[in-house]
């Protein structure tokens, strides 16, 4: 069921509009979860509960529920409630789910979505306390080698059996060299068919054996990889979500190709790694078999050759880390112009820039190429390092084995087993190339990764956000200032501004006066990097994004269509309302002419960034998005600059309609009378301060004498100019 169908219930003032509804369930999960300080998004709970209808137990559904809400700490189920653990999640047999917020001598205050009321234990059917752990409330602070470690920590039993495979496996290998060795040793001197018969079959099922195994840890650890790609994926993609607007990295190319390089990572700590410091253990134990089987003098031979094999991998590491760390940054930026070039191909084509971008690419490409020609180089010289290493030491075994034989210490079998284990030694070795070259891919993918995650996030610092049943839009700016990264001269610079709830107020100013940066303050999408700002009292950055997104509704200038369908871009985070009420507001802004031109209506194919649709028709979809939304606290950066003055008009009518409402806020700027209309209050902005603040007309009275004044002003410099140029002093008398 919908967590969007309302109730009237006399409690319902003091729950979120979002979550009054039938659905107690998501109403009392979703409030004992903001106790603990995690807010849920609503789109996110709505689509949980409907996975969780079928289950009848109520453990099961709140403990699968909670899972799916990212939240892995099973609840603690109570045979009946205990003060000390207050606020309980609880199921009244009659009133269904709700929350126990107090106890009154023996008797428990019950809120549901029905009200208060007062209850005994015998009445409720179930009880649990809903736990969250720390690091769930603290995953702000929580690094990517933190992410990486737990998630492989999750995945322990895994790793376990693949490690017992593979020692289960090199063991088996040493079924070859010792069949080699029966062989020259027993059967061929003795003549004996029967011997080598059983020996074969043997041999056969170990080797039959050996590939099952490795078959068997190849599905499991296709298993761990799926699981970890799956957490790891999610994680990354929510903590970028997560980022707050004004940290995000200028390049957005560049950081797609950061964010794709968790694969790198997780493929070097899930597969190949694992094997090969499992065979490197091995190696010893073939050593010393070696000793057993030969001499002692013969294992010195591999375990030289092993020991020069790993300084040479230790030696040519720094080497190979450098290039992959440049070689990473020029892939980057080769992926961040190849994104730029496709976006703004029509601002190249028109300004025939062609030219300088394809210089870009091809000086990008050529660093690219450079350092991948240095990584193969390095690669293939320490490769043929380790091959001419693995030759000498199988000629070495030979010739030391060979004088051991004739020194009657050792048999020819015993030296053919000693050479096929001298190569089992090296396979580990063999393969440092490769590993350290995955290794330093991995390593330097994991520090871009890092850099994502030392990003300021949304609510940065702040344990428990606070969400508000309602925003009422009173904002309270002191000694704020903002300025942009990298740039020392503040955007903004505001000593006092107070904007009660309920005004309509404009902002008006010159091109790069700090109006779009205000309202993205106001917005809460940036913050200030000086003094603070209050929202109903409360520290803006104190308040929960959900709770902002929701109540605060933002229009920006430049507002984005996505992939998709007409209908998925109206209703980007939020339920879907029904068709009636989707098609009565498009007939109210207009949209609907849009949809009834197309044969595929509301689902009308949007391309990436919009294209095909005008500027006009871009922001009629993001403003018909908004009003579908019902914020209380409207902020509109220039809402109608691309319409023309019927479309305009349309939407000044449906606005004035939503802001009959007292008690929305409304926040415009423009550059267009037309808006003026709706607001009693101007704001005039100019260098990033606040000039003038006043009553509509008294502020527009001011400007019309300020511009006035300006042109008696100017009026007076040319006339004085006009005199001078013609060298007549205007208080000298006309001669007769």
């Amino acid at each position: 069921m919908s967590l969007n169908q309302t109730t009237d219930h006399p409690d319902n003032q003091q729950l979120p509009k979002q979550y009054t509804s039938n659905n107690a369930l998501g109403i009392a999960v979703f409030e004992l979860l903001k106790d603990v300080g995690v807010t849920v998004d609503k789109n996110r709970l709505d689509t949980a509960l409907g996975r969780v209808s079928d289950f009848d137990d109520h453990e099961e559904r709140l403990t699968h529920l909670l899972g799916i809400l990212g939240i892995f700490d099973e609840p603690d189920v109570m045979e009946e409630p205990d003060a000390a653990y207050m606020p309980l999640f609880a199921h009244h047999q009659k009133l269904g789910y709700g929350r126990i917020v107090q106890k009154y001598g023996l008797s428990w205050l019950f809120e549901s979505t029905e009200g208060r009321v007062t209850c005994q234990s015998s009445d409720l059917d179930f009880v649990a306390k809903i736990r969250v752990s720390d690091r769930l409330i603290s995953e702000k602070k929580v690094s990517f080698h933190d992410l990486l470690m737990e998630n492989l920590k999750g995945h322990k039993r895994v790793v376990v059996e693949a490690v017992v495979a593979s020692l289960i496996i090199n063991l088996l290998a040493l079924a070859v060299s010792l069949f080699s060795m029966q062989v020259y040793d027993r059967v061929i001197p003795t003549n004996s068919k029967y011997t080598l018969i059983i020996l074969a079959s043997g041999v056969a099922i170990m080797i039959l054996f050996e590939a099952a195994m490795k078959f068997a840890r190849s599905k499991v650890m296709d298993k761990m990889v799926i699981g970890v790609d799956e957490t790891l994926s999610r994680n990354i993609f929510e903590r970028l979500l997560a980022v707050r607007v004004d940290k995000m990295p200028n390049s957005v190319g560049s950081l797609a190709a950061q964010l794709r390089g968790y694969e790198q990572v997780r493929s070097f700590f899930t597969a190949s790694t694992l094997f090969t410091l499992v065979d490197i253990p091995m190696s010893i134990l073939f050593i010393i078999l070696i000793a057993v089987i030969g001499s002692p003098i013969v294992a010195v031979i591999p375990l030289v050759a092993a020991v020069i094999g790993i300084m040479l991998g230790l030696s040519s590491r720094k080497k190979i880390d450098k290039i992959s760390a440049e070689n990473a940054t020029a892939s980057y930026l080769k992926t961040g112009i190849l994104v730029e070039t496709v976006e703004g191909m029509e601002t190249i084509k028109a300004g025939s820039g062609n030219w300088k971008f394809l210089s870009k690419w091809l000086d990008v490409t050529g660093d690219t190429i450079d350092n991948d020609l240095k990584m193969r180089h390095a690669n293939d010289n320490l490769n043929y390092s380790v091959q001419m290493l693995q030759q000498i030491s199988y000629v070495g075994i030979v010739i030391t084995g060979a004088f051991v034989v004739m020194s009657q210490a050792m048999t020819i079998g015993g030296l053919i087993a000693c050479t096929i284990l001298g190569g089992r030694i090296l396979a580990p070795i063999m393969n440092a190339p490769n590993l350290l070259v995955q290794y330093s891919h991995a390593k330097a993918a994991k520090a871009n990764i890092e850099r994502l995650f030392e990003l300021e996030q949304d609510n940065n610092d702040v344990a428990h956000p606070l969400a508000p049943s309602r925003i009422h839009g009173w904002y309270q700016c002191h000694n704020m200032a903002f300025s942009y990264a990298g740039n020392e001269r503040n955007a903004l610079n505001i000593e006092h501004l107070d904007i009660k709830a309920g005004e309509r107020v404009a902002i008006l100013g010159s091109i790069g006066s700090g109006k779009s940066t205000l309202l993205k303050i106001l917005s809460g999408l940036y913050m200030p990097t000086g003094g603070h700002v209050l929202l109903d009292g409360l520290d803006i950055s104190h308040i929960s994004r959900e709770s902002m997104s929701e109540q605060v509704g933002y229009l920006q200038q430049d507002h984005r269509l996505f992939q998709g369908t007409l209908r998925e871009n109206l209703l980007i985070g939020m339920p879907a309302p029904p068709d009636d009420v989707i098609r009565q507001e498009l007939h109210r802004t207009g949209l609907i002419r849009l949809v009834s031109g197309h044969s595929s209506g509301l689902d009308l194919p949007i391309s990436e960034g919009g294209k095909g649709l005008s500027g006009g028709q871009k922001q009629l979809v993001a403003f018909t998005r908004l009003v579908l939304t019902k914020p209380s606290v409207w902020l509109l950066d220039e809402p109608t600059a691309s319409m023309d003055n019927m479309q305009e008009n349309q939407c000044l009518q449906v606005l004035a309609q939503e802001l009959q409402d007292p008690t929305k806020t409304l926040i415009v700027s423009t550059h267009k009378m037309g808006l003026l209309a709706l607001v009693n209050r101007i704001i005039i902005m100019a260098d990033g301060k606040v000039v003038m603040d006043g009553p509509k007309q008294a502020v527009l009275s001011r400007l019309i004498q300020n511009e006035q004044n300006a042109k008696d002003a100017m009026k007076k410099v040319e006339q004085t100019s006009a005199t001078q140029n013609i060298g007549i002093n205007p208080n000298t008398p006309k001669q007769p």
